[in-house]
């Protein structure tokens, strides 16, 4: 864990200190437990406790999607709200929203303080540390509603310190994070679902016949009331159907298919559970103004002078399933002649991800050699690449193979760019362009 100790950085050189300052905190072996946090928040006084009106969301992919799209319907419905995701994108503080705005500098910096301080030396994850401080903050900034996105898995997830919430939302589960959360969809199925609280509200999206089956079960022993993606309520045609509502999701600025479901797992959300419940009028407002940077995001052109001739855009897929979503995404466009510049984490699974983009066909490849996050080794990605039969190079930065794109012989007016991979590798590209 001490490797991603390097990879932290803060415009605030004393935030970006004591964020450094947790990953030396690690405990040697890290036993899937809620036990360190638990004794941390005791010290703390059980913050977590006072706080009310809590949606609590866990899966694979698009998780973070639905926390926004329901952050956007909710404090445009004049509420105040508070929400942690993660991870972050360019900046730390991206993570933590209070009462409709994003968390200060001094306010953290002093949050973060205190809390190490009460912590004292203790054993602790970087991401049980944070969380613990992030509920702290909202305690002492209580709103309307708490959305909580959870950092890795479910049952063991730091944020499932919480003993209630109003509803759990489950995003599309696909297989990432083997080494911790298990080999097999069944297994970590499981984990997601041990969000799931006594006699609340559970809302599960498009899932696999073993996943929803998984759900099913745990909601019943749990006495919850469940709502399933295609069963309950489906999207069509850009259409939300649910009990005769009919809610067209067409000027939805989040790009792609898979983002109308979640953009429905939010709504399902807002139908069932009262506290959440909007005006369905003001949404074609809200719609087009919903922002979450780095997923199927179109770079500004403005942003790139040097490379006027090529179109590009960012994903920060980072596994199977991301991937399966983005080539789709590819293939509808009917996309010819593309590039892929491609990064990804020493733990992803880059045999299979490869197999995927293969069916996009690019025509280069364009593995990184370092990036702002521990990456695979890009000569063992290209071997892989090379056995698929797919077109690749190895290149010092995005920025080299962008000059490489511009110079490749290509018939397209615009050539277009797909950067993906990682977060870490799309934040730390639009921290250098933006």
């Amino acid at each position: 864990m001490l490797q991603s100790y390097k990879y932290i950085t803060h415009k605030n050189k004393k935030i970006e200190d004591i964020l450094k300052s947790f990953f030396l905190l690690h405990p040697n072996n890290v036993d899937l437990s809620l036990e360190r946090i638990k004794k941390l928040l005791n010290r703390l006084n059980n913050p977590q406790k006072k706080i009310k009106n809590i949606v609590h969301i866990a899966g694979t992919n698009g998780k973070g999607s639905i926390a926004t799209v329901l952050y956007y319907l909710q404090k445009n419905q004049g509420k105040t709200v508070n929400i942690y995701r993660s991870p972050h994108l360019i900046s730390f503080n991206e993570r933590i929203h209070i009462k409709n705005k994003q968390v200060s500098d001094q306010y953290l910096l002093d949050i973060l303080e205190y809390v190490k301080e009460v912590n004292d030396k203790q054993p602790i994850t970087f991401f049980e540390i944070i969380t613990a401080a992030t509920f702290y903050m909202f305690y002492q900034n209580l709103a309307d509603l708490t959305i909580l996105e959870v950092g890795l898995g479910g049952k063991f997830d730091a944020t499932n310190i919480i003993e209630n919430n109003m509803v759990s939302i489950i995003s599309t589960i696909g297989i990432d994070h083997k080494e911790f959360l298990g080999r097999t969809i069944k297994a970590i199925a499981n984990e997601k679902a041990g969000i799931i609280k006594k006699k609340s509200c559970v809302i599960s999206s498009k899932q696999t016949v073993s996943v929803k089956r998984i759900i099913k079960e745990k909601s019943e022993e749990m006495e919850s009331r469940l709502f399933q993606y295609n069963e309950n309520w489906k999207v069509k045609n850009n259409i939300f159907y649910n009990d005769g509502l009919q809610i067209n999701l067409e000027k939805i600025s989040l790009i792609g298919r898979h983002q109308h479901i979640n953009v429905s797992c939010a709504l399902m959300a807002c139908i069932k559970v009262k506290k959440l419940n909007i005006d369905f009028k003001s949404l074609q407002k809200i719609f087009p103004k919903m922002n979450w940077p780095g997923r199927l995001e179109k770079i500004n052109a403005n942003l790139l002078p040097n490379y006027s001739n090529l179109e590009c855009w960012v994903d920060v897929a980072h596994n199977k399933l991301g991937f399966t979503v983005l080539v789709e995404w590819i293939q509808r466009l009917k996309m010819k002649n593309f590039y892929i510049i491609l990064a990804l984490g020493i733990k992803k699974d880059y045999i299979n991800i490869l197999k995927v983009i293969k069916k996009a066909n690019p025509k280069i490849l364009f593995v990184l050699k370092g990036e702002s996050f521990n990456s695979h080794n890009p000569k063992k990605i290209k071997a892989v690449a090379d056995q698929l039969r797919m077109h690749s190079f190895i290149s010092e930065s995005i920025f080299d193979a962008l000059y490489n794109i511009q110079k490749d012989k290509n018939t397209c007016i615009k050539k277009k760019v797909v950067i993906t991979g990682s977060i870490g590798l799309v934040g730390s590209f639009l921290a250098k362009i933006k």
